[in-house]
């Protein structure tokens, strides 16, 4: 398994699964701040004056050293640009920027995305960047649930207009999903409704794609549902070539599905959304849902080769010990987002080979998020697990 970010080059062929962490923030979309920026600035200083100091240490004689020395002759921006890549950049990882959208890439040439956050824009542009000579255009949608941080990205993404030929996009996931889409865009109906056009100025009549859903209906579901315009099937197992794609129910206080990934052999989870809750009253049918659903997610995760999970609090911040950024503490509970040393707890017990912790918290700076991960980091030092903070862009084979 290898660690990068998203390739500018042409990226290598794909033995099993690719991921890409297209979108890892939780709630909205969150880019550096000033402060953010400051700190990323100082890293980088610090680390390239340390190195040229060393190279004066070598260079100079009797105290004496001239710029051109250092560089190996006149001060032009080619050299300097020779020098910068013999020093190199430390990695400065960026945790936070788009919400939630993971792409999985299957060796048989199959495109998975998981969740329509505001991070699928960017990986809709490189799939159109790398099938635009492509003659069968099929994209495979698993949504966990209709909240905006997860769905906000869908009608900017490049496959929606594309023609010549157009995409065919498959959509599972929850009622609330695929209803929530279509009252605002009309993908499935084909029509114009009293909620199309309140977030964006656009609808299905602006698009090329074929849209196609299928929602999961939860077990002892017999709800009766108006406006209904796609297939319903029991939550169950999905083939998309020979990768099987296994949706299963979490916790967030509204329907919200998390997902196992399976080809060759590899195994990926992605579970966001869910609250392992941490209330004291174990006869509410809340907590009562919430363990059930973590007792699946664990169950999931067995052995999973690569897991990307909800882990917004530390526990103190869940329960309102301790503030969290500028905002006063208080008690989370019934947010539907797990604590971070609950999912370090599951990643042991499941025997997960490397856990991912995402949907970061809007709140959490830069900084704080740094120091996070090098905590996470010495938990798994020389452990036959990994665990660390999710960042954006992020690519792992498998």
């Amino acid at each position: 398994m290898i660690g990068t970010t998203a390739p500018t080059q042409p990226a290598p062929p794909i033995r099993n699964l690719r991921i890409t962490l297209w979108g890892v923030q939780g709630s909205y979309p969150v880019f550096p701040t000033p402060h953010g920026v400051a700190q990323y600035a100082r890293c980088l200083g610090t680390h390239i004056l340390s190195h040229m100091f060393e190279r004066m240490r070598g260079r100079c004689r009797d105290g004496h050293c001239s710029v051109e020395d250092l560089v190996g002759g006149p001060l032009t921006p080619q050299r300097l640009d020779a020098l910068l890549a013999q020093i190199g950049l430390p990695h400065a990882p960026i945790y936070g920027g788009e919400t939630t959208c993971v792409q999985v890439e299957t060796s048989e040439g199959n495109n998975i995305i998981l969740d329509a956050g505001s991070g699928i824009r960017r990986c809709s542009f490189e799939i159109a960047r790398r099938w635009q000579d492509r003659p069968e255009r099929s994209i495979h949608l698993f949504a966990s649930h209709e909240h905006l941080d997860h769905r906000s990205g869908l009608a900017f993404s490049r496959f929606c207009y594309a023609d010549h030929p157009p995409y065919t996009v498959r959509i599972h996931g929850t009622y609330g999903f695929l209803h929530a889409i279509d009252s605002h865009y009309g993908m499935f109906s084909r029509r114009i409704g009293e909620y199309t056009h309140v977030d964006d100025p656009i609808d299905f009549t602006h698009m090329k794609a074929k849209f196609i859903g299928t929602e999961f209906r939860r077990p002892g579901d017999e709800e009766v549902r108006k406006d209904r315009h796609w297939a319903v099937c029991d939550l169950a197992p999905v083939q998309v070539g020979r990768t099987v794609v296994t949706p299963f129910e979490v916790y967030h206080g509204i329907p919200c599905l998390g997902y196992r990934i399976e080809h060759d052999g590899k195994v990926f989870v992605f579970a966001t959304d869910h609250e392992v809750r941490r209330g004291q009253d174990k006869t509410d049918p809340r907590q009562i849902r919430s363990e059930q659903a973590e007792a699946r997610v664990m169950e999931m995760s067995r052995d999973a080769d690569l897991a990307y999970y909800d882990a917004q609090y530390f526990l103190d911040e869940y329960l309102g010990h301790k503030a969290l950024g500028a905002y006063p503490a208080m008690s989370r509970m019934d947010w539907g987002h797990t604590c971070i040393e609950d999912v370090v707890d599951r990643t042991i017990a499941a025997g997960v080979k490397h856990a991912l912790l995402g949907h970061h918290d809007p709140d959490r700076d830069w900084t704080a998020r740094l120091e996070m991960d090098k905590r996470l980091s010495s938990l798994s030092e020389g452990k036959r697990y990994r665990i660390q903070l999710a960042e954006g862009d992020g690519v792992f084979d498998l």
